[in-house]
Order: structure tokens, then C-alpha cells, then sequence
């Protein structure tokens, strides 16, 4: 096994080159990886609220766009789940402009490091202060819930660079989705000959429709987003319904669960400890970068 030199991809990362080219080929891979991509999205950490705090008027009118889209599948009664929801940047302009709120709202991403500074942001700029927020650190390909446990579930651009697992991906969204994927992700078959190769160059997704038919589902609606910021990485919206009687597991509570297993977990004591080990052990690999 191979092993990366942090400092070297930290420096590669200040002088603004692409990381996950960097690390891929250090690895002599031609995929990203979760570990590639949770030590690219830690040394990224910190940039996505400040490009928010200087574009809030462009991230506005992206998030305005879609919460139009979302004002028609939500209601106040919906657990929604955001996957990969980075710094939580776009969910709160997306909740702040959403009508109808939902009951219940979970979102995680696989940098730890993302979501705790993402946990300041939301709770400074967020509106309505009774939103109740669940925050946890996963990796999209292994979710650990309850399958059939949540409504809605939403991302922005989070499945993008899993071009290689995207079948993998759609198939854990199904385990884990009630009623329907609202996905904002970049169109490979939108874009532009250029942004074609660009995407190709980088490892992203690309034939959305055919992967979600193959495992069973049915993509309903393609909707191309207007207020983008990169013409060459054009987003739109895929509305997607999961395959009937996808898993048999009661639609009724949500739980946390054992991951690739159907292992319910519960706090205790136990727990508690555990989870100070794993936030001092995160303290000490973020200070390492």
C-alpha cells in the first residue's frame, strides 16, 4: 500500500492545482476513491462558506431556483436527507427559501472537518431556529440508516466525482429513500464537447438515466438549472422515484444502523466514550494536515 505525503497534497492545494488529479496520480489510480476524496474535501475545508460569504447573492439565486423545484415535493410532514452536503453552505440558503419545511432534517458528508465548521455556518445564518438538524460523517457509498427511513433525500453536486461508483451510489440511495431522489447534479449529456472531456478528465458521472433504470428506478424529470456558475459543469435536476418493493423493511421510524448491516445502533455510555475517542482521533488527523 502506497502512502501519501499530506503536507506535499496540502501544498499542491494552495497553489490552487486540482487535488483529486493530484492524489489519483500518486496513487497511480485512475478513480477517486473515498479516501481520496475525504483528504481532498479536509484540506478544501473552510472555502465553501467563504465563497458563500462572498457570492451570496449568486448562491441565492441558484438555491432559489431549486428550492421552486423542491417547493413541489416537499411538505412539512417530509424527513429530508441532503448526502454529501459539504459545509452546509447550499442546504441552509435552501431551507431558508423552502415554503414548506420539512419535519425532519438529516445531512452528512465524508469530511468530518466539512460538517463541523458547516454546523457553525448553519446554525448562524439559518432562520428558522426550530429547523431541527441531525449531522453526521459518512460516506455516501455506506450510509449508516435504517433502509426505507427517510422521505426525500437531495444532494448538490455530491455524487459528481464518483464517476466509477455511480451505480453503487444510486443502489444505496434506493436502500435508504421512502418516496423519491431530487438529485442537483452536473449533466454529462447537457454539457458542451469541452466540458464533456473536463468532466471525463476528472472522474465525474455521467449516464444518470440509464444507471437508474438498469437498478430498477424511474427517472422522471430532467430539469437543467439556469443560474450556474460553471458553464463547462452545468447542473441539472433529476427527479427519481426508487424501484417498488426495493427493501421489505417497515417504512415507519428512523434509525441509525451498523454499516452494510441491519444492526440497529442505540447511545449508551459506551457510546458516548467511543464517540470522544473518534472526535479526539479526527482532532488530531485534521492538525496533522
Amino acid at each position: 500500500m502506497k502512502y501519501l505525503n499530506l503536507k506535499e497534497a496540502k501544498n499542491v492545494y494552495k497553489k490552487g492545482k486540482n487535488i483529486t488529479e493530484y492524489l489519483r496520480k500518486e496513487l497511480n489510480i485512475t478513480n477517486n476513491t473515498s479516501e481520496i476524496l475525504e483528504i481532498a474535501y479536509d484540506l478544501q475545508a473552510g472555502s465553501y462558506i467563504k465563497y458563500a460569504k462572498l457570492n451570496s447573492k449568486k448562491i441565492s439565486l441558484y438555491t432559489n431556483e431549486l428550492s421552486q423545484i423542491l417547493n413541489k415535493h416537499l411538505n412539512n410532514k417530509h424527513s429530508l436527507l441532503d448526502v454529501g452536503a459539504g459545509e452546509l453552505t447550499t442546504l441552509t440558503f435552501l431551507l431558508n427559501q423552502i415554503k414548506k419545511k420539512p419535519s425532519k432534517v438529516f445531512a452528512f458528508d465524508i469530511s468530518w472537518s466539512r460538517i463541523y465548521i458547516g454546523k457553525k455556518f448553519f446554525e448562524k445564518n439559518i432562520k428558522d431556529k426550530k429547523i431541527k438538524l441531525s449531522l453526521f460523517c459518512a460516506d455516501i457509498k455506506s450510509i449508516p440508516l435504517k433502509s426505507n427511513s427517510i422521505d426525500v433525500i437531495i444532494s448538490n453536486h455530491a455524487l459528481e466525482p464518483n464517476g466509477k461508483y455511480l451505480s453503487d451510489l444510486i443502489k444505496e440511495l434506493f436502500r435508504v429513500v421512502k418516496k423519491k431522489l431530487i438529485l442537483f447534479e452536473p449533466s454529462y449529456e447537457l454539457n458542451s464537447l469541452k466540458g464533456k472531456k473536463r468532466m471525463d478528465k476528472l472522474g465525474y458521472i455521467k449516464n444518470i438515466k440509464s444507471t437508474v433504470k438498469n437498478l430498477g428506478g424511474s427517472l422522471v424529470e430532467i430539469i437543467p438549472i439556469k443560474n450556474i456558475s460553471n458553464k463547462l459543469n452545468p447542473t441539472a435536476c433529476y427527479i427519481i422515484y426508487p424501484p417498488k418493493n426495493f427493501d421489505n423493511i417497515k417504512k415507519d421510524k428512523f434509525f441509525f444502523v451498523l454499516l452494510g448491516q441491519i444492526f440497529l445502533l442505540k447511545k449508551s455510555k459506551i457510546f458516548m466514550v467511543l464517540k470522544k475517542q473518534v472526535l479526539y482521533i479526527q482532532y488530531l488527523k485534521k492538525f496533522h494536515y
